[in-house]
């Protein structure tokens, strides 16, 4: 009885072993960067002011490259959303915030946090700037 209890737990063993080499070991896929474009330009009223403000934003996303496609296809479906949260936080600075030196690092930062907040999500990376006019 004793001598086929430990066969049993060392063919246990060994099937496990099996399970855990060829399932379980298998490295998990790499993140992948992409890019996603919200439309044309944004130009809006500055807080406070009768200036304006002209950019054109891209968004980079950060996740697997099987789900680049269903992302993107969630932010066009929802880019009315998007844009309306990219408006209303440069909408929320004064002409001196958005002239001052590190404007772009704190826009950034509080355009991606908007956005993961107010969308649920968590893929936008970051934030670029292709043109940034205050007039």
């Amino acid at each position: 009885m004793k001598k086929k209890t430990i066969i049993v737990i060392a063919v246990l063993l060994v099937a496990a072993a099996g399970v855990y080499f060829f399932m379980l070991d298998k490295p998990l896929p790499e993140k992948t960067y992409s890019t996603y474009s919200p439309g044309d330009y944004f130009v809006t009223n500055i807080k406070d002011s009768k200036a304006l403000i002209k950019t054109t934003i891209v968004l980079e996303l950060h996740a697997y490259e099987e789900d680049i496609e269903s992302i993107t296809q969630y932010l066009t479906e929802n880019n009315h959303i998007l844009r309306d949260i990219i408006v209303f936080t440069l909408r929320s600075k004064t002409e001196e915030e958005l002239r001052s030196e590190n404007i772009d690092l704190t826009l950034r930062e509080e355009i991606v946090n908007s956005i993961s907040e107010k969308m649920e999500i968590n893929y936008i990376s970051a934030v670029y700037f292709n043109d940034y006019v205050v007039n």
